[in-house]
């Protein structure tokens, strides 16, 4: 679906990416997460041409994009970042009507994509009509998405998409985007900072070093269990007391403590 092969980005003397080699499954996400400035946003804006590679091949559904017309390519995959990109003089049904009608949909059609779009993400008719100023950040957020999703894309894109929200919505917000995906099955690349959010979300996890490299990349559950580096181990968390669980029992119920003995939780 999506192939990056030595893939590199350079800015004059800067190396942002260099050799970037990775076959991103199909309908699974994949996170890339790293520290400032290691790339993955790079990366992630390479496979819709908003960044042109220094060198490298990059193949979408197994055609070169480098010979795709960009906006065509654009148009076909969703994207979301993490302000929503909405366009604030256009109400909520406007902005998720965008791409298919750009594709030259009826409006018909395209009212029909948009509606479902913002159902599916738990936006209901009363909001159809108002302006992104009016929303909350994470109605805004689940709009970015809806118009992401509105032209069914199999691929989307995802810039750090809950950034900018408090932890009660973010948390709600990943929730939404688990339970989407179990009923889409898109093929979704996530760039995220927050470990956490890579770890919840994330089928496969890319934890990427300066200059885009691969420092490690498997599940969750490999990158704890057996990471590859010391690098890799600090940026999990593999050696934090919050990683290291175990149970005790306590008034007959299983309680989850941390390599310190704090309470964190109970088994049902």
């Amino acid at each position: 679906m999506i192939e990056f092969q030595q893939v590199s980005k350079h800015y004059g003397q800067a190396r942002a990416v260099e050799n970037f080699t990775y076959t991103f499954p199909e309908r699974k996400i994949t996170v890339l997460v790293g520290s400032s400035g290691c790339g993955k946003t790079t990366l992630l804006r390479m496979v819709n041409r908003m960044v042109t590679p220094t060198s490298g091949r990059i193949t979408v559904r197994g055609e070169d994009i480098s010979s795709t017309d960009p906006v065509a390519l654009r148009r076909s995959i969703g994207y979301v970042i993490q302000s929503g990109g909405l366009l604030p003089h256009r109400t909520i049904l406007a902005n998720a009507k965008t791409v298919p009608l750009l594709n030259k949909e009826s409006k018909q059609e395209a009212y029909r994509r948009a509606t479902n779009a913002l159902q599916a993400v738990g936006l209901g008719e009363e909001l159809y009509k108002r302006y992104p100023a009016q929303l909350s950040g994470g109605q805004q957020q689940r709009v970015g998405v809806a118009r992401a999703l509105a032209a069914d894309p199999d691929i989307l894109l995802m810039d750090e998409p809950f950034g900018a929200v408090d932890p009660i919505v973010r948390d709600s917000l990943q929730t939404q985007l688990l339970e989407l995906q179990e009923r889409l099955q898109k093929t979704i690349v996530l760039v995220t900072h927050d470990i956490d959010e890579a770890f919840r979300l994330g089928d496969e996890v890319i934890v990427l070093e300066k200059g885009g490299r691969i420092a490690q990349a498997g599940t969750p559950a490999e990158l704890l269990a057996n990471p590859a580096s010391e690098f890799v181990a600090e940026f999990v968390g593999a050696k934090n007391s919050q990683r290291k669980l175990s149970t005790t029992t306590l008034n007959g119920r299983t309680v989850v403590v941390d390599a310190s003995g704090k309470p964190i939780g109970v088994i049902e």
